[in-house]
Protein backbone atom coordinates (compact mmCIF):
# COMPACT_ATOMS: atom_id res chain seq x y z
CA UNK A 1 0.00 0.00 0.00
CA UNK A 2 1.68 3.17 -1.35
CA UNK A 3 -0.12 6.39 0.85
CA UNK A 4 2.52 8.83 -0.95
CA UNK A 5 0.04 8.67 -3.62
CA UNK A 6 -2.83 9.24 -1.31
CA UNK A 7 -1.63 13.17 -1.08
CA UNK A 8 -2.72 13.97 -4.72
CA UNK A 9 -6.15 12.62 -3.61
CA UNK A 10 -6.42 14.94 -0.57
CA UNK A 11 -7.01 17.55 -2.83
CA UNK A 12 -9.75 16.38 -5.09
CA UNK A 13 -11.74 15.15 -1.96
CA UNK A 14 -11.59 18.70 -0.52
CA UNK A 15 -12.23 20.55 -3.65
CA UNK A 16 -15.24 18.34 -4.23
CA UNK A 17 -16.65 18.60 -1.01
CA UNK A 18 -16.32 22.20 -1.59
CA UNK A 19 -18.43 22.32 -5.22
CA UNK A 20 -20.89 20.54 -3.36
CA UNK A 21 -21.51 22.95 -0.89
CA UNK A 22 -21.61 25.36 -3.16
CA UNK A 23 -24.45 23.62 -4.43
CA UNK A 24 -25.98 22.58 -1.95
CA UNK A 25 -25.91 25.94 0.07
CA UNK A 26 -29.31 27.15 -1.12
CA UNK A 27 -31.41 24.14 -0.24
CA UNK A 28 -33.22 22.91 2.88
CA UNK A 29 -30.93 21.11 6.09
CA UNK A 30 -31.44 18.37 7.88
CA UNK A 31 -31.72 17.93 11.02
CA UNK A 32 -28.27 17.41 13.04
CA UNK A 33 -26.67 19.12 9.87
CA UNK A 34 -23.25 19.70 11.28
CA UNK A 35 -23.29 16.06 12.99
CA UNK A 36 -24.22 14.83 9.51
CA UNK A 37 -21.84 16.14 7.54
CA UNK A 38 -19.08 15.71 10.18
CA UNK A 39 -20.17 12.11 9.14
CA UNK A 40 -20.14 12.25 5.36
CA UNK A 41 -16.51 13.50 6.08
CA UNK A 42 -15.26 10.47 7.74
CA UNK A 43 -16.68 8.13 5.12
CA UNK A 44 -14.86 10.09 2.60
CA UNK A 45 -11.44 10.03 4.69
CA UNK A 46 -11.85 6.35 4.82
CA UNK A 47 -12.39 6.28 1.26
CA UNK A 48 -9.07 7.95 0.34
CA UNK A 49 -7.51 4.75 2.27
CA UNK A 50 -8.97 2.65 -0.50
CA UNK A 51 -7.64 4.87 -3.18
CA UNK A 52 -3.71 3.57 -1.50
CA UNK A 53 -4.86 0.12 -2.66
CA UNK A 54 -6.58 1.19 -6.15
CA UNK A 55 -5.00 3.39 -7.35
CA UNK A 56 -1.99 2.11 -9.48
CA UNK A 57 -4.72 -0.25 -11.13
CA UNK A 58 -8.05 0.96 -10.92
CA UNK A 59 -7.50 5.06 -10.20
CA UNK A 60 -10.55 5.89 -12.18
CA UNK A 61 -12.99 3.19 -10.43
CA UNK A 62 -11.98 5.59 -7.29
CA UNK A 63 -12.91 8.39 -8.47
CA UNK A 64 -16.49 7.18 -9.49
CA UNK A 65 -16.89 5.77 -6.27
CA UNK A 66 -16.10 9.48 -4.93
CA UNK A 67 -18.66 11.16 -6.77
CA UNK A 68 -20.96 8.03 -6.04
CA UNK A 69 -20.47 9.34 -2.38
CA UNK A 70 -21.22 12.64 -3.23
CA UNK A 71 -24.49 11.44 -4.14
CA UNK A 72 -25.01 9.98 -1.02
CA UNK A 73 -23.53 12.98 0.63
CA UNK A 74 -25.97 15.70 -0.55
CA UNK A 75 -29.04 12.99 -0.06
CA UNK A 76 -27.60 12.54 3.68
CA UNK A 77 -26.98 16.45 4.79
CA UNK A 78 -30.00 17.90 2.75
CA UNK A 79 -33.69 17.62 2.30
CA UNK A 80 -33.92 16.43 -1.68
CA UNK A 81 -34.39 13.76 -3.65
CA UNK A 82 -32.30 11.26 -4.67
CA UNK A 83 -32.45 12.79 -8.16
CA UNK A 84 -31.78 16.15 -6.87
CA UNK A 85 -28.76 14.51 -4.81
CA UNK A 86 -27.36 12.92 -8.00
CA UNK A 87 -27.70 16.38 -10.29
CA UNK A 88 -26.23 18.17 -7.15
CA UNK A 89 -23.25 15.81 -7.48
CA UNK A 90 -23.12 16.20 -11.15
CA UNK A 91 -22.54 20.06 -11.24
CA UNK A 92 -19.83 19.81 -8.17
CA UNK A 93 -17.95 17.11 -10.11
CA UNK A 94 -18.00 19.16 -13.24
CA UNK A 95 -16.83 22.78 -11.07
CA UNK A 96 -14.00 20.65 -9.20
CA UNK A 97 -12.76 19.58 -12.82
CA UNK A 98 -12.83 23.01 -14.21
CA UNK A 99 -10.90 24.38 -10.77
CA UNK A 100 -8.63 21.30 -11.40
CA UNK A 101 -8.14 21.84 -15.23
CA UNK A 102 -7.65 25.63 -14.96
CA UNK A 103 -4.98 25.08 -12.21
CA UNK A 104 -2.96 22.45 -14.58
CA UNK A 105 -3.41 24.76 -17.78
CA UNK A 106 -1.84 27.67 -16.02
CA UNK A 107 1.36 25.93 -14.28
CA UNK A 108 2.20 22.99 -17.36
CA UNK A 109 5.88 23.66 -18.40
CA UNK A 110 6.52 20.40 -20.07
CA UNK A 111 6.23 16.55 -18.52
CA UNK A 112 4.66 17.77 -15.48
CA UNK A 113 2.86 20.47 -13.37
CA UNK A 114 4.83 22.63 -11.38
CA UNK A 115 2.56 22.05 -7.73
CA UNK A 116 2.05 25.64 -6.02
CA UNK A 117 -0.30 25.66 -2.85
CA UNK A 118 -1.41 29.15 -2.87
CA UNK A 119 -1.92 29.37 -6.32
CA UNK A 120 -3.90 26.29 -5.83
CA UNK A 121 -6.18 27.73 -3.64
CA UNK A 122 -6.56 31.08 -4.95
CA UNK A 123 -7.48 29.50 -8.57
CA UNK A 124 -10.11 27.43 -6.72
CA UNK A 125 -11.54 29.90 -4.46
CA UNK A 126 -11.63 32.48 -8.06
CA UNK A 127 -13.24 29.84 -9.84
CA UNK A 128 -15.70 28.40 -7.08
CA UNK A 129 -16.93 31.97 -6.48
CA UNK A 130 -17.56 32.74 -10.28
CA UNK A 131 -20.22 29.59 -10.16
CA UNK A 132 -21.76 30.18 -6.88
CA UNK A 133 -22.62 33.47 -8.34
CA UNK A 134 -23.14 32.97 -12.43
CA UNK A 135 -24.96 29.34 -11.79
CA UNK A 136 -25.19 27.39 -8.21
CA UNK A 137 -27.71 30.02 -6.29
CA UNK A 138 -29.85 30.52 -9.34
CA UNK A 139 -30.51 27.11 -10.56
CA UNK A 140 -32.70 25.69 -7.55
CA UNK A 141 -36.10 27.01 -7.14
CA UNK A 142 -38.05 26.95 -3.67
CA UNK A 143 -35.43 25.05 -2.55
CA UNK A 144 -35.23 21.98 -5.25
CA UNK A 145 -33.89 21.02 -8.37
CA UNK A 146 -37.04 20.04 -9.97
CA UNK A 147 -35.06 17.92 -12.68
CA UNK A 148 -36.42 14.94 -14.17
CA UNK A 149 -33.84 11.33 -13.79
CA UNK A 150 -33.31 11.57 -17.49
CA UNK A 151 -31.58 14.91 -16.72
CA UNK A 152 -29.78 14.25 -13.91
CA UNK A 153 -28.79 10.56 -15.44
CA UNK A 154 -27.88 12.60 -18.89
CA UNK A 155 -25.71 15.40 -16.92
CA UNK A 156 -23.86 12.96 -14.77
CA UNK A 157 -23.25 10.71 -17.42
CA UNK A 158 -21.48 13.58 -19.48
CA UNK A 159 -19.38 14.80 -16.71
CA UNK A 160 -18.34 11.73 -15.91
CA UNK A 161 -17.44 11.03 -19.45
CA UNK A 162 -15.68 14.56 -19.53
CA UNK A 163 -13.76 14.23 -16.90
CA UNK A 164 -12.54 10.89 -16.34
CA UNK A 165 -12.50 9.00 -19.95
CA UNK A 166 -11.73 11.79 -22.22
CA UNK A 167 -9.30 13.72 -20.19
CA UNK A 168 -7.78 10.66 -18.53
CA UNK A 169 -7.25 9.06 -22.09
CA UNK A 170 -5.79 12.27 -23.52
CA UNK A 171 -3.47 12.95 -20.42
CA UNK A 172 -2.29 9.46 -20.70
CA UNK A 173 -1.47 9.06 -24.21
CA UNK A 174 0.48 12.89 -24.21
CA UNK A 175 2.16 11.33 -21.05
CA UNK A 176 3.49 8.42 -23.25
CA UNK A 177 4.29 10.90 -26.50
CA UNK A 178 6.34 13.37 -23.84
CA UNK A 179 8.04 10.55 -22.40
CA UNK A 180 9.60 9.07 -25.83
CA UNK A 181 10.93 11.93 -27.44
CA UNK A 182 9.89 15.16 -25.80
CA UNK A 183 8.13 16.65 -28.24
CA UNK A 184 6.59 20.24 -28.50
CA UNK A 185 3.51 18.93 -30.13
CA UNK A 186 2.69 16.43 -27.74
CA UNK A 187 3.11 19.42 -25.26
CA UNK A 188 0.54 21.56 -27.65
CA UNK A 189 -1.74 18.85 -27.88
CA UNK A 190 -2.12 18.55 -23.89
CA UNK A 191 -2.79 22.31 -23.59
CA UNK A 192 -5.16 21.79 -26.04
CA UNK A 193 -7.45 18.98 -24.30
CA UNK A 194 -6.97 20.72 -21.11
CA UNK A 195 -8.62 24.05 -23.14
CA UNK A 196 -11.58 21.63 -24.21
CA UNK A 197 -11.90 20.31 -20.73
CA UNK A 198 -12.30 23.66 -19.34
CA UNK A 199 -14.77 24.61 -22.78
CA UNK A 200 -16.52 21.17 -22.07
CA UNK A 201 -17.04 22.04 -17.96
CA UNK A 202 -18.48 25.42 -18.42
CA UNK A 203 -20.82 24.63 -21.31
CA UNK A 204 -22.00 21.68 -19.37
CA UNK A 205 -22.82 24.43 -16.41
CA UNK A 206 -24.12 27.01 -19.33
CA UNK A 207 -26.33 24.51 -20.54
CA UNK A 208 -28.06 23.90 -16.87
CA UNK A 209 -28.50 27.52 -16.63
CA UNK A 210 -30.22 27.74 -20.08
CA UNK A 211 -32.34 24.76 -19.13
CA UNK A 212 -33.18 26.69 -16.11
CA UNK A 213 -34.66 29.28 -17.83
CA UNK A 214 -36.03 27.49 -20.55
CA UNK A 215 -37.89 26.16 -17.90
CA UNK A 216 -38.92 29.40 -16.35
CA UNK A 217 -40.41 30.63 -19.12
CA UNK A 218 -42.24 27.70 -20.05
CA UNK A 219 -43.48 27.89 -17.01
CA UNK A 220 -44.46 31.50 -17.25
CA UNK A 221 -46.18 30.81 -20.82
CA UNK A 222 -48.22 27.95 -19.36
CA UNK A 223 -49.45 30.37 -16.23
CA UNK A 224 -50.34 32.42 -18.59
CA UNK A 225 -52.80 30.21 -20.70
CA UNK A 226 -54.17 29.46 -17.75
CA UNK A 227 -55.01 33.08 -16.87
CA UNK A 228 -55.73 33.62 -20.55
CA UNK A 229 -58.62 30.96 -20.24
CA UNK A 230 -59.90 32.03 -16.77
CA UNK A 231 -60.10 34.98 -17.82
CA UNK A 232 -61.99 34.10 -21.12
CA UNK A 233 -64.64 32.35 -18.77
CA UNK A 234 -64.68 34.86 -16.14
CA UNK A 235 -65.56 37.67 -18.59
CA UNK A 236 -68.50 35.68 -20.26
CA UNK A 237 -69.88 34.93 -16.47
CA UNK A 238 -69.16 38.94 -15.77
CA UNK A 239 -70.84 39.87 -18.82
CA UNK A 240 -73.81 38.20 -18.33
CA UNK A 241 -74.28 38.91 -14.78
CA UNK A 242 -74.15 42.90 -15.67
CA UNK A 243 -76.50 42.36 -18.61
CA UNK A 244 -78.99 40.93 -16.15
CA UNK A 245 -78.49 43.21 -13.56
CA UNK A 246 -79.00 46.37 -16.01
CA UNK A 247 -82.20 44.38 -17.22
CA UNK A 248 -83.68 43.73 -13.46
CA UNK A 249 -82.29 47.31 -11.94
CA UNK A 250 -84.09 48.66 -15.07
CA UNK A 251 -87.27 47.01 -14.87
CA UNK A 252 -86.76 47.86 -10.66
CA UNK A 253 -86.27 51.69 -11.37
CA UNK A 254 -89.53 51.79 -12.89
CA UNK A 255 -91.67 49.80 -10.71
CA UNK A 256 -90.21 51.23 -7.91
CA UNK A 257 -90.77 55.30 -9.06
CA UNK A 258 -94.54 54.03 -9.95
CA UNK A 259 -94.70 53.17 -5.97
CA UNK A 260 -93.28 56.17 -4.98
CA UNK A 261 -96.05 58.08 -6.91
CA UNK A 262 -99.05 56.28 -5.52
CA UNK A 263 -101.57 57.19 -3.60
CA UNK A 264 -101.64 56.24 0.17
CA UNK A 265 -99.56 54.54 1.82
CA UNK A 266 -97.50 55.81 5.45
CA UNK A 267 -94.24 57.86 5.64
CA UNK A 268 -92.07 54.74 6.58
CA UNK A 269 -93.56 53.03 3.53
CA UNK A 270 -92.32 55.90 1.17
CA UNK A 271 -88.77 56.10 2.73
CA UNK A 272 -88.78 52.10 2.18
CA UNK A 273 -89.06 52.49 -0.99
CA UNK A 274 -86.91 55.79 -1.86
CA UNK A 275 -84.01 53.88 0.15
CA UNK A 276 -84.49 50.23 -1.91
CA UNK A 277 -84.61 53.05 -4.88
CA UNK A 278 -80.96 54.37 -3.57
CA UNK A 279 -79.58 50.74 -3.46
CA UNK A 280 -80.79 49.98 -7.22
CA UNK A 281 -79.72 53.08 -8.63
CA UNK A 282 -76.27 52.12 -7.40
CA UNK A 283 -76.28 48.76 -9.72
CA UNK A 284 -78.37 50.86 -12.68
CA UNK A 285 -75.37 52.69 -13.78
CA UNK A 286 -74.33 51.39 -16.94
CA UNK A 287 -71.42 53.04 -18.69
CA UNK A 288 -71.02 53.68 -22.54
CA UNK A 289 -67.62 53.57 -23.68
CA UNK A 290 -68.10 53.06 -26.78
CA UNK A 291 -66.52 49.34 -26.37
CA UNK A 292 -68.77 46.98 -25.21
CA UNK A 293 -66.08 44.53 -23.25
CA UNK A 294 -64.88 47.45 -21.67
CA UNK A 295 -68.19 48.62 -20.76
CA UNK A 296 -68.77 45.32 -18.71
CA UNK A 297 -65.23 45.72 -17.16
CA UNK A 298 -65.79 48.87 -15.85
CA UNK A 299 -68.95 47.93 -15.08
CA UNK A 300 -68.63 45.57 -12.51
CA UNK A 301 -65.71 46.93 -11.28
CA UNK A 302 -67.21 50.46 -10.71
CA UNK A 303 -69.97 48.32 -8.75
CA UNK A 304 -67.26 46.91 -6.40
CA UNK A 305 -66.03 50.58 -5.55
CA UNK A 306 -69.12 51.91 -5.07
CA UNK A 307 -70.41 49.26 -2.73
CA UNK A 308 -67.01 49.65 -0.60
CA UNK A 309 -66.73 53.19 -0.42
CA UNK A 310 -64.32 53.91 -3.14
CA UNK A 311 -64.40 57.01 -4.95
CA UNK A 312 -64.49 55.68 -8.90
CA UNK A 313 -63.67 57.85 -11.62
CA UNK A 314 -63.92 57.08 -15.17
CA UNK A 315 -63.58 58.92 -18.57
CA UNK A 316 -62.98 56.40 -21.00
CA UNK A 317 -63.12 56.29 -24.95
CA UNK A 318 -63.78 52.86 -25.75
CA UNK A 319 -63.94 52.84 -29.49
CA UNK A 320 -59.96 53.09 -29.95
CA UNK A 321 -59.43 49.95 -28.14
CA UNK A 322 -61.93 48.00 -30.67
CA UNK A 323 -58.73 46.25 -32.62
CA UNK A 324 -58.00 44.40 -28.73
CA UNK A 325 -59.27 40.82 -28.09
CA UNK A 326 -61.42 41.19 -25.42
CA UNK A 327 -59.90 38.85 -22.66
CA UNK A 328 -56.83 40.56 -23.57
CA UNK A 329 -58.44 43.98 -22.25
CA UNK A 330 -60.68 42.31 -19.98
CA UNK A 331 -56.96 40.87 -18.29
CA UNK A 332 -55.44 44.37 -19.07
CA UNK A 333 -57.89 46.61 -17.27
CA UNK A 334 -58.94 43.67 -14.59
CA UNK A 335 -56.00 43.28 -13.47
CA UNK A 336 -55.28 47.50 -13.67
CA UNK A 337 -57.69 48.45 -11.27
CA UNK A 338 -58.15 45.26 -8.99
CA UNK A 339 -54.20 46.30 -7.78
CA UNK A 340 -55.66 49.64 -7.65
CA UNK A 341 -58.39 48.26 -5.68
CA UNK A 342 -56.21 46.18 -3.37
CA UNK A 343 -53.56 49.35 -2.80
CA UNK A 344 -56.67 52.03 -2.05
CA UNK A 345 -58.57 49.42 0.31
CA UNK A 346 -55.11 49.63 2.63
CA UNK A 347 -55.48 53.38 3.05
CA UNK A 348 -56.63 54.70 6.82
CA UNK A 349 -57.51 57.63 5.02
CA UNK A 350 -61.05 57.44 3.66
CA UNK A 351 -60.91 60.47 1.25
CA UNK A 352 -57.69 59.00 -0.56
CA UNK A 353 -59.68 55.95 -1.67
CA UNK A 354 -59.58 57.35 -4.91
CA UNK A 355 -59.27 55.46 -8.15
CA UNK A 356 -59.17 57.09 -11.84
CA UNK A 357 -58.97 55.64 -14.59
CA UNK A 358 -58.88 56.82 -18.26
CA UNK A 359 -58.84 55.82 -21.74
CA UNK A 360 -58.49 58.44 -24.78
CA UNK A 361 -56.77 58.86 -28.17
CA UNK A 362 -53.78 60.72 -29.48
CA UNK A 363 -51.83 61.00 -32.45
CA UNK A 364 -52.57 57.23 -33.44
CA UNK A 365 -52.41 56.05 -29.92
CA UNK A 366 -54.94 54.76 -27.58
CA UNK A 367 -53.44 55.89 -24.27
CA UNK A 368 -54.64 53.63 -21.01
CA UNK A 369 -54.16 55.28 -17.47
CA UNK A 370 -54.75 54.02 -14.42
CA UNK A 371 -54.13 56.56 -10.98
CA UNK A 372 -54.16 56.12 -7.11
CA UNK A 373 -52.84 56.79 -3.92
CA UNK A 374 -50.91 54.50 -2.49
CA UNK A 375 -48.71 54.37 1.29
CA UNK A 376 -45.30 52.99 2.25
CA UNK A 377 -42.92 52.62 -0.09
CA UNK A 378 -42.29 50.65 -3.72
CA UNK A 379 -39.54 48.73 -5.04
CA UNK A 380 -39.33 48.70 -8.87
CA UNK A 381 -37.50 45.69 -10.42
CA UNK A 382 -37.45 45.96 -14.54
CA UNK A 383 -39.42 48.78 -14.62
CA UNK A 384 -42.42 47.81 -12.10
CA UNK A 385 -43.34 47.49 -8.38
CA UNK A 386 -42.15 43.96 -6.79
CA UNK A 387 -44.84 42.30 -4.59
CA UNK A 388 -45.55 43.61 -1.35
CA UNK A 389 -46.51 39.63 -0.71
CA UNK A 390 -44.20 36.58 0.25
CA UNK A 391 -44.65 34.67 -2.48
CA UNK A 392 -43.17 36.20 -5.35
CA UNK A 393 -43.65 33.34 -8.14
CA UNK A 394 -47.31 33.47 -7.22
CA UNK A 395 -47.87 36.59 -7.30
CA UNK A 396 -46.57 40.06 -8.88
CA UNK A 397 -47.70 38.62 -12.38
CA UNK A 398 -50.42 40.88 -13.33
CA UNK A 399 -48.51 43.68 -14.22
CA UNK A 400 -46.02 40.87 -15.73
CA UNK A 401 -48.94 39.86 -17.81
CA UNK A 402 -50.15 43.45 -18.51
CA UNK A 403 -46.88 44.37 -20.07
CA UNK A 404 -47.00 41.15 -22.39
CA UNK A 405 -50.12 42.10 -23.34
CA UNK A 406 -49.09 45.64 -24.29
CA UNK A 407 -45.92 44.45 -25.91
CA UNK A 408 -48.38 42.05 -28.12
CA UNK A 409 -49.94 44.66 -29.66
CA UNK A 410 -46.19 46.24 -30.13
CA UNK A 411 -47.07 48.67 -27.21
CA UNK A 412 -46.02 50.05 -23.96
CA UNK A 413 -46.60 49.90 -20.72
CA UNK A 414 -44.90 51.94 -17.68
CA UNK A 415 -45.37 52.96 -14.18
CA UNK A 416 -44.31 55.72 -11.97
CA UNK A 417 -44.83 56.52 -8.20
CA UNK A 418 -44.14 59.67 -6.45
CA UNK A 419 -45.91 61.55 -3.74
CA UNK A 420 -47.63 58.51 -2.35
CA UNK A 421 -49.44 58.28 -5.89
CA UNK A 422 -49.22 55.23 -8.33
CA UNK A 423 -49.64 56.18 -12.29
CA UNK A 424 -50.19 52.93 -14.68
CA UNK A 425 -49.55 54.18 -18.41
CA UNK A 426 -50.02 51.97 -21.35
CA UNK A 427 -49.66 53.23 -24.90
CA UNK A 428 -51.17 51.11 -27.72
CA UNK A 429 -50.51 51.62 -31.44
CA UNK A 430 -53.91 52.06 -33.03
CA UNK A 431 -54.34 49.93 -35.86
CA UNK A 432 -54.67 51.87 -39.66
CA UNK A 433 -58.02 49.74 -40.17
CA UNK A 434 -59.62 51.41 -36.97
Amino acid sequence: MDWSIVRRAVPFCAELLLALALFLQPLRRRERFWLRLAASAGFLALELALYALLAREFGWLWFVLVFVSAVGVARFCRELSWTDALYAAALAYDTQHIASTLYILLVFRGSAPEWNNVLYVVLDLLVFAAVFFLFARKLPEKGEYRVTPTTAVTLAGLVLFTALFLSTSCKRAVDVGILADGGEGYIALFRGSLLFDLLAGFLLLWSQWMRRRETAVSRALEKSRVLWRQNERQYALTKENVELINRKCHDLRHQIAALSYAEGGSERRRAFVREVQDMVDIYDSKTDTGNEALNTILMEKGLYCKLHNIQWTCVADGSCLAFMDVVDLYTLFGNAIDNAIESVEQLEDVDKRIITASVWRRDGFAIIQVENYYEGSLTLRDGLPLTSKGDTSSHGFGLKSMRRIAERYRGTLSVKAEDNRFLLYVMLPIDEGQ
